[in-house]
């Protein structure tokens, strides 16, 4: 018999992701050098405390609404039309023919790991991005195409694009990028290819967009989304300012404090409006109670978000893409002038109101030379070469900032903001030594030191042991949060629930459990915490009613929550109530189509039901959207077994093991099917494995009993047979095998 992946053998539950936290992967920030001629260890960041004379400025208080840009336009049209030519204004769009400048007929790119090859191409006005595969032979193997719906990237390094599906946005594999007109792979596709499973979480979009309007609960789904960022991300709301200013054109004070206007905030507010972008580390985590899209322009950035930096090394000549803010406050231009009131920011070179990229270098010249005078400059320096490369002509940027390549985007050049002499040789990273527990680095002070600072620590190493699949780190953010929420156990729903939902992820369920239940009850109405608790109850065996109270409980609260359902049709077939599985999975498609675990799983139950045509087509469409997916194709060759189809069914095997050698289920399938064939030296090699892979798989022990029995070795049959009956001792099989023996 072949064996199912079904039942208590399908792949691991789904596990979604808090949405406070940011666990997608965060890019490190560079390091850097300081001193007069070369590169060395940076300066430090200095950190001004906010004010308390600062204007309170009642639009970012709770209620004042978002009004939209064109509501601006009519009052400060100058300004609204300036803004449409910065690249702000061009962060997020729709992908028409009027915008397209990519080039269509470009070769495709490969995946060689994967063996997927990538093209784009133009169908009656509409873009789209295909995976294909090709046999030996050059033919077509697999074909999937998704339609490019949306461009994010204002286009002055890359564009990079998007597919929408019932409110989510899936960037998809291949992004172009302008400045070598080339296409590639999108930022961190080489590393892992998500294919078209790629969800932009929130913590993505919240930097390319002005407000959505986001589906409680889930992340990486919006009602509607803005296209690009708009005003009212550095000026906050707009409706107090619209109804006041209607009633009354002039405010009544010398600041009007109804709209933010950065340029009475004192200077690390005027600097937060712009890091709340483009300031980044190797962890971002939102403050416990924030949500993404909840920073409002003169509300201090500590307040939102914890920063963390590893010690990975970095050559001095290395930078992120959005690490601008920090470069610049490494600066001596920054650092002289941060108590002064016309203090170096982000807009003293950069007019938020208007685009720069076609001004030409002297835009940004004359703003250095406003400080530092070529006639002055002619003085400083004794000799004639020095001098000729500071006269008033000379290219300040092209020297002191100049374009360096982002660790995280390929064939893209971006200007280094941390202004200094720079050395002609960068400074190389020290050697990496073996590999022991990361550390990281607070980047404010707040999370330097005391009880919140030490969980925060424990939080971002969960989350960098997440994303690097560092079980060390793992480990040591574990270890931080015991310790902390020992003392203080009513401290942190947050710090439970991820402490549990690693230690799930580690195979430990039981030691999950009591985080899980206590982050429950700090806070019953989260779904991702209902569904880890859920699922840490089945992995042990516990209460089904219980069980079924966290997985409808969840669904009430949010019924979008496709992987919770996929888990709950997985709880329900378990128990054998497969007509309610079904009805689950396919809801879950209906609201994720190309969810390839829901697809799978409602394969799987036709085929329990007996309805085979129905589960060869859900079955194969699971294999359109993943066609490396052993359970998949594990359960299509079974179907095809019990059809008598058995040279089908070996093709599915066979893909099956070739896609997942170490799997014990699939060379389980197709040693089962070698034995049916009496290829009795096959199936006993294929059923060793399978049995190495996985000792506590019974039928696979079974059957290779049986396959030494046929081939006359009976000592090898007897002992896998004895085995057989110490993994279930009333196995009738087993039993048979040792009488006939």
């Amino acid at each position: 018999m072949v064996r199912t992946t079904s039942g208590n053998h399908l792949p691991r539950p789904i596990i979604t992701l808090h949405p406070l936290l940011l666990l997608g992967i965060a890019l490190l920030l560079a390091a850097c050098g300081s001193g007069e001629d070369a590169p060395g260890e940076a300066p430090p960041v200095t950190q001004t405390a906010a004010s308390d004379s600062d204007p309170a400025y009642r639009n970012v208080e709770a209620g004042v609404e978002f009004v939209g840009d064109t509501v601006c336009f009519d009052c400060h049209e100058d300004l609204w039309q300036g803004y449409q030519e910065h690249g702000m204004a061009r962060s997020y769009y729709p992908l028409t023919p009027e915008n397209a400048v990519e080039d269509f007929s470009a070769a495709p790119v490969r995946d060689e790991a994967a063996g997927f090859y990538y093209r784009v191409y133009e169908d009656g006005g509409q873009f789209f991005q295909e995976e294909y595969r090709l046999d030996e032979a050059g033919a077509k193997i697999h074909r999937l195409a998704r339609r490019m719906d949306f461009v994010m990237g204002s286009g002055n390094a890359a564009r990079t694009y998007f597919a929408e599906v019932n409110g989510r946005l899936y960037q998809l594999p291949l992004t172009w990028y302008t400045q070598e007109q080339t296409w590639d792979f999108s930022p961190g596709y080489a590393v892992q290819n998500k294919r078209f499973d790629r969800l932009a979480p929130d913590r993505c979009m919240v930097c390319h967009n002005s407000y959505p309007k986001t589906v409680e609960f889930v992340e990486g789904k919006y009602e509607e989304v803005p296209r690009g960022i708009g005003c009212e991300r550095c000026h906050g709301p707009g409706s107090l300012h619209v109804d006041e200013r209607l009633a009354s054109p002039e405010p009544s004070d010398e600041i009007d404090d109804t709209i933010v206007n950065p340029t009475h905030l004192d200077l690390e507010r005027q600097l937060d409006v712009c890091q709340q972008c483009h300031l980044h580390t190797t962890v971002s985590l939102l403050r416990e109670g924030r949500s993404a899209f909840d920073f409002r322009p003169s509300q201090r950035l500590v307040d939102y978000l914890a920063l963390f930096s590893d010690d990975t090394p970095r050559a001095a000549d290395e930078i992120s893409v959005i690490s601008h803010a920090d470069r610049m406050k490494q600066s001596a231009c920054f650092l002289a002038t941060a108590a002064q009131a016309d203090a170096m920011t982000c807009v003293t070179c950069h007019n938020p109101h208007e685009g720069f990229r076609g001004k030409g270098t002297a835009y940004f010249n004359d703003t250095c030379q406003g400080c530092h005078a070529a006639n002055d400059l002619q003085t400083a320096f004794d000799t004639e070469e020095a001098r000729s490369t500071h006269a008033a002509t000379a290219n300040c940027i092209a020297c002191h900032m100049p374009r360096v390549e982002a660790e995280e985007a390929p064939h893209a050049s971006f200007t280094d903001h941390w202004i200094r002499v720079v050395g002609s040789e960068p400074e190389m990273p020290a050697p990496v030594a073996a590999h022991g527990p990361p550390v990281l680095t607070p980047y404010f002070d707040r999370d330097k030191a005391g009880e919140d600072a030490q969980r925060y620590a424990g939080l971002a190493y969960i989350v960098l042991g997440t994303q690097q699949a560092d079980t060390l780190a793992l480990e040591k953010g574990i270890a931080l949060l015991e310790d902390i929420l020992a003392g203080r156990p009513d401290s942190s729903g947050e710090a439970h629930f991820l402490m549990g939902l690693t230690r799930a992820r580690l195979g430990r369920s039981e030691a999950a459990i009591p985080s899980l239940e206590q982050a429950v009850r700090l806070d019953p109405d989260i779904p991702e915490r209902l569904n880890a608790l859920a699922q840490a109850y089945e992995a042990t065996g516990r209460d089904a009613l219980k069980t079924e109270r966290l997985y409808r409980r969840a669904l009430d609260l949010e019924p979008a929550l496709a992987d919770v359902r996929v888990n709950y049709g997985r709880f329900l077939e378990k128990q054998g109530r497969l007509d309610e599985a079904v009805d689950q999975y396919r809801l879950a498609i209906e609201e994720k189509p190309w969810l390839a675990a829901a697809h799978y799983n409602l394969g799987t139950a036709f085929l329990q039901q007996g309805a085979f045509e129905d589960a060869e087509a859900t079955l194969l469409h699971a294999l359109d959207l993943q066609p490396d997916y052993p359970q998949a194709l594990g359960n299509l060759g079974l179907l095809y077994a019990s059809q008598d189809q058995p040279e089908k069914a070996r093709v599915q095997f066979e893909r099956a093991v070739a896609v997942a050698p170490g799997n014990a289920t699939a060379l389980g399938n197709l040693g089962t099917y070698h034995l049916n064939q009496d290829n009795l030296p096959q199936a006993i090699d294929l059923l060793s494995r399978a049995v190495e892979a996985d000792p506590s798989y019974l039928d696979a022990v079974l059957k290779l009993s049986l396959a030494h029995f046929r081939n006359d070795d009976m000592e090898q049959a007897r002992q896998f047979a004895q085995k057989a009956l110490a993994l279930d001792p009333a196995n009738a099989t087993a039993r048979q095998i040792l009488a006939a023996l």
